[in-house]
């Protein structure tokens, strides 16, 4: 299985970051590709979505395809980021405004709607201050309104997990986030 992790947190240590190499050595022990992208590489970021005519604007750039092309290989999208003001990071919002595109991820034809990447399962890792209530109620929002919404609705990808890790302000001790890291290590082993 090819798995593409995509992190954001503009920090370059820290716990968001821990997850992601922790999933990606976990998925490789069990045979598994992994490649990660860090969002906050500046070789790797994309300008902001912007244009005039929608049309025109926003045809094909280099970083572009090469998003689209890694996004194409994995079998398993696996996005890891923290939440703020009860959304992920612009930077990562902006991954997917960029990339999962009319044309690429779904497309329109006279028959309706066509999901272009139902072969695609997707899992999210979030980290949080929060208590874990408010989470709880953010989750099926992320999961059914709003990215992952639009990820099994219109590209037809399949959510098969949305982790929210919360409280970590109380939890920077070894043994509770070791504890976290047991939880992404399960998931990463589940097919």
């Amino acid at each position: 299985m090819n798995t593409l992790i995509v992190k954001a947190h503009p920090a370059s240590y820290g716990f968001t970051h821990k997850i992601a190499e922790t999933y990606k050595e976990t998925k490789e022990k069990s045979g598994g590709v992994v490649e990660i992208i860090d969002l906050y590489n500046k070789g790797l970021q994309q300008p902001f979505l912007s244009f005039e005519n929608i049309k025109t604007d926003c045809g094909p750039t280099e970083a572009k395809t090469f998003m689209q092309d890694k996004i194409m290989w994995a079998d398993e999208l696996v996005f890891v980021s923290p939440v703020w003001q009860m959304g992920v990071p612009a930077i990562m919002k902006n991954y997917f405004d960029v990339n999962f595109t009319a044309g690429f991820a779904f497309k329109y034809t006279k028959d309706g709607l066509v999901q272009l990447l139902k072969d695609k399962r997707v899992r999210f890792f979030l980290t949080a201050d929060g208590p874990a209530w408010l989470y709880w109620i953010y989750c099926p929002i992320l999961r059914y309104l709003t990215l992952g919404g639009f990820l099994h609705s219109y590209s037809g990808a399949k959510i098969v997990s949305i982790t929210p890790f919360t409280k970590l302000y109380k939890k920077r001790n070894d043994p509770a986030r070791e504890k976290m890291l047991n939880k992404v290590r399960r998931l990463a082993w589940k097919k």
